[in-house]
């Protein structure tokens, strides 16, 4: 039987497996004066810093991301918070949310240490799909 990738009527598809809640993001028109808000604020520790753009504050379990403008490509990153779920395997990921026709608004992105990609949920809510290059999930 030849495989369409569409989901028949009454057909299950496997749920995507979910390591671990990697992070929520917020984003920001101002990466600096945010950053030192929370830092000021909360009293919050520099994290990781892939960018002028990115930054994580090590707030355990899940950590904090600030999320800027200076990524190119040019997405429009000034959408809601987003939760990023860990899963092994994004492409995968992706074609189990296109089976089911799940909105997505990123396809699968390889960046230096992560691969990633930003789907709806039916409200319009963000999830980031995502995967560290390092294999780790907070």
């Amino acid at each position: 039987m030849k495989k369409t990738g569409k989901v028949k009527p009454g057909q299950s598809l496997a749920p995507i497996p979910v390591r671990a809640v990697d992070f929520i993001m917020y984003c920001t028109k101002n990466p600096k004066r945010t950053r030192t808000f929370y830092q000021k604020l909360f009293g919050f520790q520099r994290g990781e810093e892939w960018n002028d753009s990115w930054s994580e504050f090590n707030t355990s379990p899940i950590r904090i991301c600030l999320n800027g403008l200076g990524h190119k490509p040019k997405w429009d990153w000034q959408w809601p918070a987003a939760v990023a779920l860990a899963v092994d395997d994004i492409q995968a990921a992706a074609r189990r949310c296109r089976r089911r026709r799940v909105k997505i608004l990123v396809p699968p992105v390889e960046t230096r240490v992560c691969w990633f990609a930003i789907i709806a949920d039916p409200d319009g809510n963000r999830i980031c799909l995502h995967r560290r290059k390092d294999g780790t999930a907070v």
